[in-house]
C-alpha cells in the first residue's frame, strides 16, 4: 500500500477498536496490518482481553496460516450450515471510490 493510502487508511479507523485488516495482493496473497487505537496499552502493564486476543491472531497467522485458510474454505463451503449472524460484514464501495 502506498504511503498516501495507508495514512488516509489510519484517518478512517474509529477510536477505541483493535483492528486487523487484510489487504489482497492477487488471489493468493494478501499483506496484514493492525492498529490499536484505544490508547489503553501502556507498557509494562497487563493487555485487556482485546489486546491480547489481537496479538494472538497476529501470531496464529504468522505461525500456522496453512490451517487458518484451510478452515476458512471449510466455513466458505459450509456457509449454509451457519447462523445467520455471521461476523463478516460485507460492505460494497461500487466501481469506484
Amino acid at each position: 500500500m502506498r504511503d498516501k493510502e495507508k495514512e488516509i487508511e489510519k484517518l478512517t479507523l474509529l477510536k477505541d477498536r483493535y483492528y486487523i485488516i487484510l489487504q489482497k495482493m492477487d488471489d493468493d496473497t494478501f499483506t496484514i496490518t493492525a492498529y490499536d487505537t484505544t490508547n489503553s496499552y501502556k507498557e509494562g502493564e497487563f493487555p485487556c482481553a482485546a489486546a491480547i486476543a489481537q496479538e494472538g491472531l497476529l501470531e496464529i497467522m504468522d505461525i500456522d496460516l496453512g490451517s487458518i485458510l484451510k478452515m476458512g474454505m471449510l466455513r466458505i463451503k459450509n456457509k449454509e450450515y451457519i447462523s445467520k449472524e455471521d461476523n463478516v460484514i460485507r460492505v460494497d464501495f461500487g466501481a469506484k471510490q
